[in-house]
């Protein structure tokens, strides 16, 4: 199930840049590599929690990644992300749905 996401200006996509980088360095966060040794790799916003399950562009849960990082994680929950949901909430409040 995919969600129409928003098109940003380009003035607004420049304003997460900075405002990421500020905050978390020039580095993809996932695979930690440089974006300032490596030029060339070409810098991505990513939706740390998928835009499906949280459909806004808040800066909180937006995070800079290479290109090749983004692609892979695509729209799924971060591991660690995974491990602490796991962890909080017992296995006898799970509910499943079809």
């Amino acid at each position: 199930m995919s969600v129409q996401r928003e098109v940003l200006a380009p003035e607004v996509r420049t304003f997460f840049h900075c405002a990421i980088s500020a905050r978390d360095g020039r580095r993809c966060f996932y695979c930690r590599r440089n974006f300032r040794r490596r030029p060339m790799r070409r810098k991505t916003l990513d939706h740390y929690i998928p835009y499906r399950l949280w459909p806004a562009w808040d800066i909180d849960n937006l995070v800079l990644a290479c290109e090749g990082c983004n692609v892979t994680k695509d729209d799924l929950l971060p591991w660690p992300l995974v491990w602490l949901l796991l962890a909080v909430f017992q296995q006898s409040e799970w509910e499943l749905t079809a």
